[in-house]
């Protein structure tokens, strides 16, 4: 009986508080990257100008933000669910990871650097096939909401494939639903 006690309730409150909170400011610097770029003509400049450096910065952030989250969510799929939420989790945080420095190493270097592609590539491969993963076992499990859940893949798509017309805006969105929800079981 213990067991599944632990096996529903993985995250102490303290930290699934701490979790949420991050979820949180991670969806307010999401929203604001995201209407940033919504009002901001697209460049196809390689060099970063001042807008590029405050949005890359904050990507970074937003970034860094949501891993405690998504490996929270991996950590709370049912323990059937559990071996393919906690294999989605961590392939989105080495993708998410892997944007974040990349994207901080473009920001201080002006550019992108040659090797830019060749790392976000993979990286966002990652991100997209780890978000669905994510998606099948939080869905099966019920650990989110079943819109919630389908909606995982839609940050990736969001942040990434339609930041240039804020997407992050939905992102944003995604993840204060993601986050208030998190919060309201840590109480």
């Amino acid at each position: 009986m213990t067991d599944s006690i632990v096996l529903t309730t993985p995250l102490p409150a303290g930290r699934r508080r701490i979790t949420a909170w991050a979820a949180l400011a991670g969806a307010a610097v999401s929203g604001v990257v995201g209407a940033i770029q919504a009002m901001r003509p697209f460049s196809d400049d390689p060099l970063v100008d001042r807008g590029e450096h405050v949005i890359l910065a904050l990507c970074a952030v937003m970034l860094v933000l949501w891993i405690p989250g998504y490996l929270a969510l991996g950590a709370e799929a049912s323990p059937a669910k559990r071996r393919l939420g906690r294999i989605g989790a961590w392939s989105v945080v080495v993708g998410t990871g892997t944007l974040a420095v990349a994207m901080t190493a473009s920001n201080l270097h002006n550019e992108d650097y040659p090797w830019f592609a060749a790392l976000a590539i993979p990286a966002n491969g990652l991100w997209g096939i780890g978000s669905i993963l994510l998606a099948v076992a939080t869905y099966r499990a019920r650990t989110l909401p079943r819109p919630i859940a389908a909606a995982l893949p839609l940050i990736w798509l969001t942040s990434i494939v339609l930041s240039q017309q804020g997407g992050n805006l939905v992102a944003g969105a995604l993840w204060a639903a993601i986050g208030w929800l998190l919060l309201g079981r840590a109480r």
